[in-house]
């Protein structure tokens, strides 16, 4: 039976995966995540100085008692050396009550990705609180974000954006991904999608020499809400 789940418009558990063929064990540690890369005995972590695992993101990087959608603060994350071979990483945040939980031919899947910065170059092993929402944040060159309601900042957490309904909790999932090149070999856009963090983030899936994910809750309310933007404005093949 499928759980019931507000979508917005746009927890580690312990286990495996499997991306381009190279596997990794996972672990919750009580200031981040990691991956196990198996025999050689490392590992890759990724964490947060404001947000711990499955725990509720704090206020200000989401909707909570403000207009949705909203530009909010970035939250600070940091990572070490990603698996061998990682030439670049990106990061998308997902809502996995509903990316998790649907299926691609569901209309609401779409809504699970929220916000992506990819192209971040290999020697790179942090992402500063407050980014820039450019397009092109100067903090990180050569990188590029996107999300569909601010368009490039990021996407405020949000499940109860319409605050007439009862009050629900979501989990969230920060998936950062290694790559194998410098660049993301961007995907088309399929017909009729306008969120593109779908299609990045299950291209990405494919094609990662390895993924790990801080997961995290949020309850936030906003007092309005949502209102789309007029114009979308795409990302651009480097």
């Amino acid at each position: 039976m499928r759980r019931k789940v507000r979508k917005e418009i746009g927890m580690l558990s312990s286990g495996s995966r499997n991306l381009a063929g190279v596997a990794f064990g996972v672990t919750v540690t009580a200031c981040g995540a990691s991956y196990d890369f198996g025999e050689t005995g490392e590992t890759w972590t990724i964490s947060s100085p404001v947000i711990m695992p499955d725990q509720p993101i704090p206020a200000e990087y989401t909707c909570e008692g403000r207009a949705f959608p909203v530009p909010a603060a970035t939250p600070e994350f940091n990572w070490s050396e990603g698996p061998k071979g990682t030439e670049s990483y990106a990061i998308v945040v997902k809502h996995l009550d509903i990316s998790d939980e649907l299926v691609p031919a569901d209309d609401d899947y779409i809504t699970g990705f929220m916000w992506a910065i990819w192209d971040i170059p290999a020697d790179v092993h942090h992402l500063p609180a407050n980014l820039s929402p450019a397009q092109f944040p100067p903090e990180i060159p050569g990188a590029q974000q996107w999300q569909s309601f601010n368009q490039f900042g990021w996407f405020a957490p949000c499940p109860n954006f319409d605050p007439e309904k009862p009050t629900v909790e979501s989990r969230y999932g920060i998936s950062l991904y290694a790559l194998k090149t410098p660049k993301v070999d961007l995907p088309d856009l399929p017909e009729g999608v306008s969120n593109y963090v779908m299609p990045l983030a299950l291209h990405l899936d494919v094609t990662a020499v390895g993924m790990v994910q801080l997961n995290a809750t949020s309850s936030a309310t906003s007092t309005a809400g949502p209102v789309p933007p007029d114009t979308l404005v795409f990302p651009v093949r480097q």
